[in-house]
């Protein structure tokens, strides 16, 4: 006899990490995914309204963030929080011995498949009030840690969805970004990949010591900026160190050769 469908809501405002999670729970048994939240307001509307037993929750979310929701857990009848997002060090040693489980993107597979067996265990064995108040503690925690943290903290790498698989594809080595209609281009290994994302969003997530806005429809990563020089009509191009040049912009030459002169 087949054991009673763990009752799952999603919340993240990335729509890959969203499909991602759902490709692999396709493949663990008994759970059902009632619902998926792209913002905090989502998140604590459907919770409310839903009921599910586990809620995987992202931590950086417009509207509410994530230790905004968990805190609206107690008026949804206490489902598991598992927390999924780029916090480690002192936080998961903390949600290792409390009532929530904390995973780290890119999720494993075999870690959220472990992370929802622990939750229904823990689900059955303790109730709601018990549930908040280890959570409670454990926000504590991620709440020191976050405000411990020294400066923003910035994409490392993207996913990639090609041909039916995921890539990784990390920050540093990508040549280039440029805009392309609703997508970007990323320049990597001698290939070019589309990736949903607005420019604006991308500079926020982005270290500008690592990914340089030249234009605004084009980032050049610095280590592969080999000089910087005028063409025959004086528009300012940045050349990389494959050969290809990219314009620099009016709005953006200034801050560009304010930087290649700090830098040299």
């Amino acid at each position: 006899m087949s054991a009673q469908p763990l009752r799952l809501l999603l919340a993240d405002d990335e729509p890959l990490a969203l499909r991602r999670i759902k490709l692999a729970l396709q493949a663990i048994p008994d759970v059902e995914v009632v619902g998926a939240a792209s913002d905090g307001a989502q998140a604590i509307t459907q919770m409310r309204d839903l009921k599910p037993d586990v809620v995987l929750l992202d931590i950086k979310m417009p509207l509410a963030d994530g230790f905004e929701v968990a805190n609206a857990v107690e008026d949804s009848g206490g489902p598991e929080v598992i927390f999924v997002s780029a916090f480690d060090s002192y936080a998961v040693q903390a949600f290792e011995t409390s009532a929530v489980d904390y995973l780290v993107k890119p999720v494993e597979f075999e870690r959220l498949a472990s992370a929802l067996g622990r939750a229904r265990e823990r689900r059955a064995a303790k109730d709601a009030g018990r549930r908040v108040e280890e959570l409670a503690a454990v926000l504590d925690a991620l709440k020191r840690e976050a405000e411990d943290r020294e400066g923003p903290q910035y994409e490392k790498e993207f996913w990639i969805r090609d041909r039916g698989r995921f890539l990784r594809v990390p920050v540093a080595d990508v040549e280039r970004i440029e805009a392309e209609r609703d997508y970007v281009r990323l320049y990597w290994e001698g290939r070019t990949l589309l990736h949903r994302e607005t420019m604006s969003h991308l500079e926020e997530k982005l270290d500008p010591n690592l990914m340089l806005r030249v234009h605004r429809s084009a980032f050049v990563n610095w280590k592969r900026l080999k000089a910087v020089r005028r063409d025959a009509n004086g528009r300012l191009m940045a050349v990389l160190e494959s050969g290809d040049e990219v314009p620099v912009s009016r709005a953006y030459a200034q801050r560009v050769m304010q930087e290649m002169k700090s830098r040299s």
